[in-house]
């Protein structure tokens, strides 16, 4: 769909009768691929219904959604023609500028969903601001962030807590084995020094390697718990989700932080939780990850404590009801009816 067709769209759909109960609208990229902005954005619509909140994904063409994360979630479609009215409140990702600047004259609520701190994802016109189209409010999960936000923007963007599931996250000692996950979407340096590390043969041919792409959030999870190491080489992460949930089940986190991560990453010290590399430093982090593996082929457990503050450090966001809680706080005072 074009961008003018999608703006006259939207002006017709803003202009339809008022419904009897307010809504919550995740606006959600037509993105197939496994990414964790997606699967925030319906993981908040599946908590705000399962508080009783009326709540729905919004894609742009009938009948896209995704399932891969497992969290089920009302859909409407931009291409089915719905309507919108005062009483919704419009929640708008950060990638989605073109629907902050068509929804501008709306007269409800718009909240945007800012998941990363990085201008390349934010794709604005020069000059301008979330302001610049109206947006007073943000949400957000990073503390960091949030910072961020107030500094560059003047914007007080609420804080929604964080959560990695107890039912796919966990430590299985009966499942470890020597494995090294890493991901693949973003950056391709884990698989760089795969490549360079197993060419060196023994003991880095006694690690399986899985670059964790193209799958389901279950089998996502299942290597995870498998694994001994995390290789994480993202640079520009808002809150590095990846990283918690492979601490949550028993993995030692090797590489950046991502900015963002460095709310919860301990790089040394008691609190020690994570092997930290300085970010964007591949030769760094190949002459770091020889050593880890080097250390755990001749003893298994050498980073014993450091896995177990990982886990320590993964509990903290376990709770479901602190994100729901969080949640409520910022769409309870917005909505007319309903919730």
């Amino acid at each position: 769909m074009g961008r003018a067709a999608v703006t006259t769209l939207f002006r017709s759909i803003l202009q339809e009768a008022a419904a009897s109960m307010s809504r919550i609208l995740y606006f959600c990229p037509d993105f197939p691929q496994p990414s964790g902005g997606v699967k925030t954005l319906y993981r908040h619509v599946h908590r705000l219904v399962e508080m009783g909140f009326d709540a729905w994904i919004v894609h742009q063409k009938h009948p896209f959604r995704v399932t891969w994360h497992g969290y089920e979630a009302p859909t409407l479609w931009l291409s089915e023609r719905p309507g919108f009215t005062p009483e919704d409140v419009l929640v708008i990702p950060e990638v989605m500028p073109q629907v902050m600047q068509q929804t501008a004259r709306f007269s409800g609520e718009r909240i945007v969903i800012a998941l990363s701190w990085s201008p390349a994802y934010w794709n604005l016109p020069p000059g301008q601001t979330w302001p610049s189209f109206g947006i007073r409010r943000v949400i957000t999960k990073s503390p960091l962030i949030q910072a961020y936000l107030h500094w560059s923007m003047g914007i007080e963007a609420a804080l929604i807590h964080e959560y990695v599931t107890r039912d796919r996250y966990f430590f299985d000692r009966g499942a470890k084995r020597p494995k090294i996950c890493y991901l693949t979407r973003k950056e391709r340096s884990a698989a760089w020094l795969h490549q360079v590390l197993f060419a060196k043969g023994d003991p880095f041919t006694r690690f399986e390697w899985m670059p964790l792409r193209e799958l389901s959030e279950d089998e996502y999870a299942r290597n995870l718990r498998e694994a001994t190491v995390y290789v994480t080489t993202n640079m520009q992460e808002g809150m590095n989700t990846s990283v918690l949930e492979a601490m949550a089940c028993g993995c030692l986190v090797v590489g950046y932080s991502g900015v963002g991560g460095g709310v919860y990453m301990e790089p040394d010290g008691p609190a020690q939780n994570c092997i930290l590399v300085e970010n964007g430093n591949v030769p760094a982090l190949g002459k770091q990850l020889e050593t880890v593996l080097r250390s755990l082929a001749d003893e298994p457990d050498a980073y014993a404590r450091i896995t177990e503050n990982g886990l320590d450090t993964a509990r903290a966001y376990n709770d479901s009801k602190d994100e729901a809680e969080s949640l409520r706080t910022v769409f309870s005072p917005l909505l007319r009816a309903g919730g």
